[in-house]
């Protein structure tokens, strides 16, 4: 099935978590990451609760530091 992951369509197996996407992406672990679910902003709680359904929208945001 296809979900739309950072605008783009993204496949996914039926039935896949949220938590089992973040692995096939390999974030897990990652602390500095955010994601919106269907436009709501999602607390790490909320992730294992969550399975995907085709036409789902995910945006994932990645912080990246930096400096010199």
């Amino acid at each position: 099935m296809n979900i739309n992951l950072n605008g783009k369509i993204h496949e996914i197996n039926s039935g896949s978590s949220l938590t089992a996407l973040i692995d096939d992406l390999g974030l897990t672990g990652r602390k500095a990451i955010a994601i919106a679910f269907n436009g709501e902003v999602l607390s790490r709680e909320r992730y294992e609760e969550i399975i995907l359904n085709e036409g789902d929208s995910l945006e994932i945001v990645r912080a990246i530091g930096g400096g010199g």
